[in-house]
Parts: structure tokens; sequence; C-alpha cells
């Protein structure tokens, strides 16, 4: 069921929004360009930590300046001058089904993918991130259709405070078939900025959300709400807390291309510590851990760092011997993303 997104008037305070649920419709607020003001976003982000915002089709009320979406020339040219760059965070959500083995690097698989003028017949899913490179991050910049969108750059009452982070997350892959290629398992993330926006420059990303625990205790109209769609179409822009709500991607079927590109947002004004993503597979739970159980030993992953944070669910254990191990603090859920306390001595007290 695909969802029926709310509306705004071009002027209306988004806090005031009152979210309706049916059978066959959910709750998400979507704005227009038109209507996206800075105000209107930030308020509707406010209250639902999801926001779309659909790209007007009609070249004549557009707010922003129109240009040619990048595509894989550009990532190709990326791949070319900087494959320290793409490779150093590259992952691979599904391979192609020819010339690619599963024990390949991600630097072989980039090669496979963005080294070569044709792509490789699909299906396939890949991500990469571009930071840590000034020279990479302009050049890939300058040929995006903006930095920043615009209700997030012009005045209002709290564009001022909005800082990003110097990176760009990049998805894309091709799916001729007719069934949809599925992304990552339902997960969250271990995330301490306020969420991601995500534009979607070529074709179409299907999303998946679904509220979390405690998104609910934050706004109680969310209960008994279930996962809705929501279909991203070229120029639209999804801004989204991924911590908060549970979440998954697919492309669908007969689809030649679908890009999208997205950034951290610090609405609170927090001034972005230098980014070091790893962007790999594994650090979330497949299976259900309950409290107290080993998630893994030092001996199984002993180069493995989790993301730490204010509530963690795992901790650093001794389980005799002198042998560490990651403990789940609570019962961890499927697609759950692992992470430790900010406090290493926190983690080693037992508990």
């Amino acid at each position: 069921v695909e969802i029926v997104l709310q509306r705004m008037a071009p002027r209306a305070q988004a806090s005031h929004a009152k979210i309706r649920t049916s059978p066959k419709s959910r709750p998400v607020i979507q704005l227009s360009e038109e209507e996206a003001t800075t105000d209107n976003v930030l308020a509707a982000y406010k209250d639902c930590q999801a926001v779309l915002v659909k790209a007007s089709r009609d070249a004549s009320t557009s707010t922003t300046k129109k240009r040619a979406a990048p595509g894989l020339p550009l990532l190709r040219c990326l791949h070319r001058r900087f494959p320290k760059v793409v490779t150093r965070a590259f992952h691979v959500e599904q391979l192609p089904a020819h010339g690619a083995a599963k024990s390949a690097s991600a630097s072989e698989v980039a090669a496979r993918l963005l080294g070569k003028a044709r792509a490789p017949p699909g299906p396939w899913y890949a991500s990469f991130v571009v930071q840590r490179s000034r020279a990479a991050l302009a050049e890939f910049f300058d040929a995006m259709p903006f930095r920043v969108p615009p209700f997030l750059r012009a005045r209002g009452s709290g564009a001022g405070k909005v800082k990003h982070s110097e990176a760009a997350w990049v998805f894309f892959g091709t799916n001729p078939r007719h069934a949809a290629l599925q992304g990552r398992a339902e997960h969250t993330d271990a995330i301490e900025h306020s969420g991601t926006w995500h534009v979607q420059l070529q074709g179409v990303k299907v999303w998946y959300l679904r509220p979390t625990a405690e998104l609910i205790r934050q706004n109680r109209a969310l209960r008994g709400v279930g996962p809705m769609r929501i279909v991203c179409r070229a120029g639209d822009v999804l801004c989204v807390n991924t911590r908060l709500w549970w979440h998954r991607t697919q492309i669908p079927g007969k689809c030649p291309l679908s890009l999208s590109v997205a950034r951290d947002m610090y609405l609170d004004g927090t001034t972005p510590c230098k980014p070091d993503f790893t962007n790999v597979r594994g650090h979330y739970a497949t299976r259900v851990f309950p409290k107290g159980s080993v998630v893994f030993t030092e001996d199984e992953a002993p180069e493995l760092a989790l993301p730490r944070s204010g509530d963690s669910n795992c901790g650093v254990r001794d389980v005799g011997g002198g042998a560490l191990a990651v403990v789940a603090k609570r019962r961890i859920r499927p697609g759950e993303w692992f992470s430790v306390s900010a406090s290493e001595d926190e983690d080693a007290g037992g508990g």
C-alpha cells in the first residue's frame, strides 16, 4: 500500500499539522518545493523526524535552478581521479550477477562497477562515502544540483544553526528485473546528529519507514502506525532521522539507474567532527540477542570498531580467562546497530 502523504498550505506552520491514520493512509508530512520554506521544514521535522519535499515537475513553478543531474559518468570520474576515496568506504548491497566474486575486495568491485565506460548488467546495488579529501568533495559538490537543499540554507528562524558533515554518501544501482532489488535489512542507525537528507538524482528509490518506540514516546500520534512506503523520484528530498525510524530501501523493478546522495545534518548548531565513516555490513543485528548474551568475542572480530553512544545496547565484558567479549546490555532486535557506551570504563565495569 503506497502511503498518502499529508500536504500543507504554503504558509502553514508544520507544527500545527495533524496526523491522520486509516487502513490505507499513513502519516508523513509532505511539502511541495514551493511550500518547503525553512520554517515549515524545520517545524515539520521537529514533529515527526521525517519530511518529504517533492520536486516540482513544472519548470515554471520550480523555486530552484534546474541543471542536469549527475549520473554514472561523475562516479566514474571520481573513481578515476580519487580511487582511494571511493574504495575506502565502498560497500556492495548486491553484487553483479557475473564478473565479481563474493570474496572480491572493495577496490575490485568498485573497479568492476566504475572502472569501465559501461557498467555490468544488473541487478546490482552499491554505495560509498566521499570524505577526507577536500579536492574530491569540491569536485563532487560542484557537479551536484546543490551542496545543501535550498530549504536548509535560506533565511529562516532556524537556518542559521544548521550545519553539515563534510562527507557525502552515494547510493547507486540498477535493476532490470521485474522484482524489486532489496537493500540492507530493516535497521536503525547509531547516530548522534539530527538526521540525514537524501536527494534522489536519478531514477527511483523506495523507502520503508516504521517509527521506533522512542519516537512514539516523543510523538504519541504515531502509535499504531505501521510500515510506510515512500517513493522518491528524481529531485525529491527526504529528510529522516534514521536513529528514530526503522528503515530499509529498495530499487524498483525496471529501473536502469537509481542514484541518490545524502549528507548528515546538525540542526542544533553542533560543529561536526571530522568524518571517518566505514560503511560496512555486519554492525547490526540479524537476529534477536537476549540481554546478557555474547554478540561476538575479540577473537571473532579483533579489529571491529563499534560506534559509541550515550544510549548504547552493548558493553565490553570479561568472559573469563582474560578474554573480552561484546555483550548485549538489553534485548537487541534484528536490524538494530550495535553500539558501545561513550566511556570504556563504564563498559568494562561489568553488569
